[in-house]
């Protein structure tokens, strides 16, 4: 399972990894475990990690997570689902500046690329998809921040107002991120 899921997140690694190596000199690195949850109602939590390579402004960021119960009833025969979903984002950060050597209140957008699936004794699936969403950083001391974000995750790659599209699914995140290196 966890070879598929590298697999599939090839793609927007290596377009991480090549957009990363042009900014990297003048740009900050943050490391972000997070814990997400879906707005499904299920009791299906989830841990993850990003990387984020940019300063104030634009920058890029790659995140996966994994669902850390087995425990949720399959939906396709016996067995238990283990949801898993990989993103590759562009995020517009709005303020952070760095004022007098500490950082400020940070909101930010993004939208993305990913890839999302289950998997089971017997079967496996995976989707890929798009999402948009937004968040906020909030320094706590130091290169540690605390920050919070919603991402609206469409399952088919069509506008949430075309006909017949799917409804986007809601997931939130919550962790801290640390920063390391980059020019201040």
């Amino acid at each position: 399972m966890f070879r598929s899921i590298l697999k599939a997140a090839g793609a927007p690694v290596a377009l991480l990894a090549i957009v990363s190596t042009s900014a990297a000199a003048q740009s900050d690195l943050l490391i972000s475990p997070f814990i997400a949850f879906n707005s499904t109602g299920t009791s299906t939590r989830f841990a993850g990690l990003a990387l984020t390579l940019g300063g104030s402004g634009l920058a890029i960021r790659g995140s996966g997570h994994l669902a850390l119960n087995g425990t949720t009833p399959s939906v396709v025969g016996n067995g238990t689902d283990r949801p898993w979903a990989a993103d590759a984002d562009a995020v517009l950060t709005f303020g952070g500046h760095s004022f007098g050597g500490s950082r400020s209140f940070a909101p930010f957008a993004f939208a993305g690329i990913g890839t999302s699936g289950a998997s089971t004794q017997n079967y496996e699936s995976r989707r890929s998809n798009w999402s948009y969403g937004a968040g906020a950083n909030v320094p706590l001391a130091g290169a540690v921040d605390l920050f919070g974000e919603a991402r609206w995750r469409m399952s088919e790659f069509v506008l949430p107002t075309a006909p017949d599209s799917p409804s986007p699914t809601t997931e939130f995140r919550v962790g801290v991120s640390f920063h390391v290196g980059g020019a201040r």
